[in-house]
């Protein structure tokens, strides 16, 4: 069977390589039409798929989404080149709308590569990416287009992953919470310190591997103690004024360790570590659970389910006693996207000159949000990335009115953490 279905798809892609140049209006359809062929249907419409779906927007005006295959997919196509992660929030528009029959998986598609979204996992990254010449091989990521109903295989699971890596950081937290000498409060501090410090290991923040490599030397609690307090005392630590050196991302910036063991460790403005925990942990339990968390990739652990994943991990009574509950990201963006999103994309398209752009700026850089009920902040995370995204709009529209703007001219760091605010 792989080796008739590798065939068939090999053939399409030479045929795509051949016919199709891309155009977004005038090939889309075909090509549709003829991955259908390549994945054992006879066609798109003999599937069950409709084409041009007409899809109804809040203004009671209609768009038209170019494949709709309920309960199954939809799919977007854009012309070749095109970015499109530029039409993520297009494609989540049609989605929400779907309904009912809503389809599981969205795919995004340009002709030569395809990105595979499941909203109900992560409204924000794609499950999987392939490229049309990888088709052959990588099939399985479009494996729901068969007529024999099965599942995607994604390179990683990102459902998975989180939720192994939840599970630990879970079974840390209620051991230490347990300890009368640590207790709930300070276990959570250590917990969330500890996942921001993992996360910072595989999107580069810190050095790769550097996390990891103390957890794998905290070989009895007193060395646990010694590394780890040193650890988040370096990641508190500001740079003396007119240290050298640029900042490493969002919510970072160059290092004040000058020396030693954690010299370039950079500091995180945020807060979070100005209270280092003061923890010592067991070799055989939390620190052995903590190498066990280290060793996933954390760049394709999702923050927006972390949340629910974590709450699962808890028991009955203890959720009932936090009052945790987990909010889908995608009833969470229910709410951002008509009251944030919605108006300041309307505002953006409407935008005739730079003045009217600043002013935009400047108030989405001075909006507020606040959660009075934000649990594990799911809420807050995605306002804030919502933010930051219309932030970058703004950019694209000012380039676009004025082509002569230099892009690292603009000011992109003006929506801040300082913004949000949540109350539990």
């Amino acid at each position: 069977m792989y080796e008739e279905r590798h065939k068939n798809i090999a053939h399409f892609v030479t045929w795509c390589n051949t016919h199709i140049t891309g155009d977004e209006k005038g090939q889309s359809q075909i090509f549709l039409d003829r991955l259908f062929q390549a994945f054992g249907q006879r066609g798109v419409h003999e599937a069950g798929a409709s084409l041009e779906y007409r899809v109804k927007n809040t203004k009671g005006g209609t768009a038209f989404a170019y494949l709709v295959w309920k309960p199954k997919v939809l799919i977007e196509m854009k012309k070749r080149g095109s970015d499109l992660a530029d039409h993520l929030q297009q494609a989540f528009d049609y989605w929400t709308r779907l309904v009912p029959g809503r389809p599981r998986y969205v795919v995004l598609c340009n002709f030569d590569e395809f990105r595979v979204y499941d909203f109900d996992v992560d409204i924000s990254e794609p499950q999987d990416t392939v490229k049309l010449s990888e088709l052959p091989d990588r099939y399985p990521v479009l494996a729901f287009l068969f007529p024999t109903d099965e599942p995607p295989q994604f390179r990683i699971d990102r459902v998975k992953v989180t939720r192994d890596a939840a599970d630990k950081l879970a079974a840390v937290y209620n051991r230490l919470a347990a300890k009368p000498a640590i207790g709930p409060e300070t276990a959570q501090r250590f917990v969330l310190q500890m996942l921001v410090a993992l996360f910072s290991e595989d999107i580069g923040f810190l050095p790769k591997g550097f996390v990891s490599q103390l957890l794998a030397e905290c070989t009895d609690p007193p060395k646990a103690f010694d590394l780890l307090q040193g650890l988040f005392n370096a990641m508190n630590t500001p740079p003396s004024p007119g240290t050298p050196g640029e900042g490493r991302g969002e919510g970072s910036s160059s290092s004040g360790v000058l020396g030693g063991r954690f010299k370039g460790v950079p500091y995180f403005n945020g807060g979070l570590f100005a209270y280092p925990a003061p923890v010592e942990l067991d070799p055989d339990y939390e620190a052995l659970w903590l190498r066990e968390a280290a060793e996933h990739d954390w760049s394709h652990i999702s923050p927006d389910i972390f949340g629910n994943l974590f709450q699962h991990s808890m028991g009955k009574e203890q959720r009932h006693a936090y009052g945790a509950h987990y909010t889908a990201p995608t009833d969470i963006m229910k709410i951002v996207k008509p009251t944030i999103v919605d108006p300041f994309r309307e505002a953006i398209d409407a935008a005739k000159n730079p003045i009217d752009l600043a002013k935009l700026r400047h108030r989405l850089q001075t909006l507020r949000v606040l959660d009075p009920a934000c649990g594990s902040g799911n809420f807050l995370y995605i306002a804030y990335r919502e933010m930051r995204r219309l932030e970058v709009a703004i950019s694209e529209k000012q380039i676009e009115l004025d082509p002569k703007a230099v892009r690292g001219q603009m000011s992109l760091g003006g929506v801040s953490p300082t913004q949000f605010f949540g109350l539990d």
